[in-house]
């Protein structure tokens, strides 16, 4: 077949997917910042740390100051509301005023292991490690011995880049691989306890290629335990601790110079797929999908429907923002005004599967200084939204307003003999004939680190069979019996799930509080709910004080759906202001609140 032809034959696939995805895609709209108290951050921006780092249930933000004057910040989220707890590090004394004029990657990591998220961060003239006491960091990095040295020669800064945390030795704490301009050899810093040793050497990381590539993570790529190094195009295998450079062997020593990429299961055939974008309309290359056979990679891009269109793409995420089953993927641009992208992944039967762009579709709008973002799910709906740094709009953050009826399953994890974090597990979800995995890192790549839950859309499958998980040290743990649409803690070594919806522990099943719709509203909202047994029910709202605006609910009710509508209008018919409200219902001794935003 000729070139024009397959193109041709790509252009009707993607054209007849779009069509026959429109009724099952889900729709994206812009978030005030302010309203969910996202505040002003004015400086340059390039890229996320997404983590729960207090363990509350809700997913945080580290927004990553990139050059010039002011500082990086940290919001915590509590009920989808952000609060700037920045003051509570020294952030601003590490970025402002010194030496250290650009921030290159931050990371959540409990290097301790002591249940809640440390920070990471490497800049143009150190690397730093704060330790997490309560939301109190503690710069702690000469305590511990995670320092990088000045290379040698006549330079003005020696760029640290973070690759990321894995437990490269199995011994059951995070690790930590370092790059830096114009050093040959990588830091490979061994966690041991109370202190950090670069195990370099003896890993093999002296003088080899990577080290120059200055952009480098972590990931299982052959899936057999251990965690792998992956640079902008060369790939280290591990084996028992010492790594080699095997990226002619599996079929990618073709790949070009590029900054963003992933390895994830596009086909759902239980094996790591590979995906990149350059980082530059100079770079060499294009958007490419490499697909995993039996351990050696085949470019599959244009059969995918990736065509060779250069631009500056600032990061990648994969996700199932539709929760249909399919890994999909968010392409962020930057500078110009093309539009970011979305790929959405169509599996069109017979073994072909097919990516359509729908970001003009479904309201992804935003152009403009945008930098680094990905997939996270800020208000635990279960649909996955969008975050973007910003120094144009401070952030960018768009809200999955879902509504396609697609199930979902979440699962939030932690080690007790592995590392807490867990990082290095592989989850693999059974539903009827078809299997999903997803493998669990600390930092994605360059400027990002994203969703850190496990997530799987479902589509409309009612349940699903079972999950297996492979802990980071080997153990297996099979969970059958799960409900689906919500997120379950699991922990390493137990038999139950504990079910968490909305980020908070529940006891029976008495009832499920869904989140109103539409949200932002104007000038009316729905708010549905379900009981599974008959009793009082009281459904109110209230402002942020606690102060009662109206009662939407009081009686009796048997089990069953119900929907109950408000037209933002307190108890004597005023309208209210616009600004954040929450609604609760109650039944006997239960109760569940969720946010809503009003905006008159």
């Amino acid at each position: 077949m000729k070139m024009r032809d397959l193109l041709l034959v790509i252009i009707v696939l993607i054209s007849s997917s779009v069509e026959a995805m429109c009724q099952d895609l889900t729709a994206f709209e812009v978030v005030d910042n302010e309203s969910v108290g996202l505040t002003i951050a004015p400086f340059g921006k390039a890229g996320v740390a997404i983590a729960d780092i207090d363990g509350n249930g809700w997913q945080d933000i580290f927004c990553i100051r990139w050059s010039g004057e002011n500082h990086s910040r940290i919001y915590t989220n509590t009920e989808g509301f952000f609060t700037d707890i920045t003051e509570q590090s020294p952030l601003q004394q590490i970025e402002e005023g010194g030496e250290e004029t650009e921030t290159r990657t931050c990371m959540w990591v409990d290097y301790d292991n002591d249940g809640d998220k440390d920070l990471s961060i490497g800049t143009n003239k150190a690397i730093h490690l704060l330790r997490n006491d309560n939301n109190v960091f503690t710069e702690v990095s000469d305590e511990v011995g995670f320092v990088g040295q000045k290379p040698g020669g006549f330079i003005v800064d020696w760029f640290y880049s973070l690759a990321g945390w894995a437990d490269y030795d199995l011994d059951g704490d995070l690790d930590c691989a370092v790059s830096q301009d114009n050093n040959p050899n990588l830091y490979l810093f061994r966690n041991d306890g109370d202190h950090f040793t670069n195990a370099a050497t003896e890993a093999g990381l002296d003088n080899c290629v990577i080290a120059g590539e200055t952009r480098v993570s972590w990931c299982d790529i052959d899936l057999d335990g251990d965690p792998d190094l992956l640079g902008r195009h060369t790939f280290l295998f591990n084996h028992n601790g010492v790594f080699h450079d095997v990226t002619d062997s599996i079929g990618l020593k073709t790949q070009f110079w590029t900054t963003h990429r992933e390895f994830f299961d596009y086909d759902n055939d239980c094996d790591l797929d590979f995906f990149k974008v350059p980082s530059t309309t100079t770079d060499d290359g294009a958007i490419e999908l490499w697909e995993n056979r039996d351990g050696f990679y085949f470019d599959v891009s244009q059969e995918a429907g990736f065509i060779n269109v250069k631009d500056r793409y600032r990061s990648l995420s994969p996700g199932d923002c539709d929760n249909d089953g399919d890994l999909d993927i968010f392409v962020q641009v930057n500078i110009d005004q093309s539009s970011d992208l979305l790929f959405v992944n169509d599996d069109l039967g017979e073994g072909t599967r097919a990516f359509a762009e729908v970001s003009e579709f479904i309201g992804i709008t935003k152009t403009g200084d945008l930098k680094g973002g990905g997939f996270f799910d800020y208000n635990n709906d279960g649909f996955l939204d969008i975050y973007i740094p910003s120094a144009e709009f401070n952030h960018v953050l768009y809200r999955n307003l879902g509504g396609n009826d697609a199930n979902w399953i979440g699962f939030i994890l932690k080690g007790t003999t592995s590392n807490r974090d867990v990082v290095g597990s592989l989850v693999t979800l059974y539903t009827g004939d078809k299997k999903q995995i997803r493998y669990t890192t600390c930092g994605n790549d360059f400027v990002r680190q994203d969703n850190p839950w496990v997530h799987f859309g479902i589509g409309y499958a009612s349940e699903i069979d079972s999950v297996v998980i492979r802990w980071p040290l080997g153990d297996k743990q099979v969970l059958k019996d799960i409900a689906i649409n919500q997120y379950h803690k699991i922990k390493e070594g137990e038999v139950s799930a504990v079910k968490i919806h909305n980020g908070m522990s529940t006891g029976p099943d008495a009832f499920q509080l869904k989140q109103n719709y539409p949200n932002p509203f104007n000038p009316d909202t729905r708010i549905e709910y379900q009981l599974s047994s008959a009793g009082h029910v009281s459904l109110f709202v209230c402002d942020m004080t606690g102060r009662e605006v109206v009662q939407l609910v009081n009686c009796k009710k048997a089990a069953g759906s119900y929907t109950a509508q408000w037209d933002g209008r307190d108890t004597n018919g005023r309208l209210v202001p616009s600004g954040v409200y929450l609604y609760q219902l109650k039944i006997g001794n239960a109760s569940e609140s969720r946010k809503m935003v009003i905006m008159q």
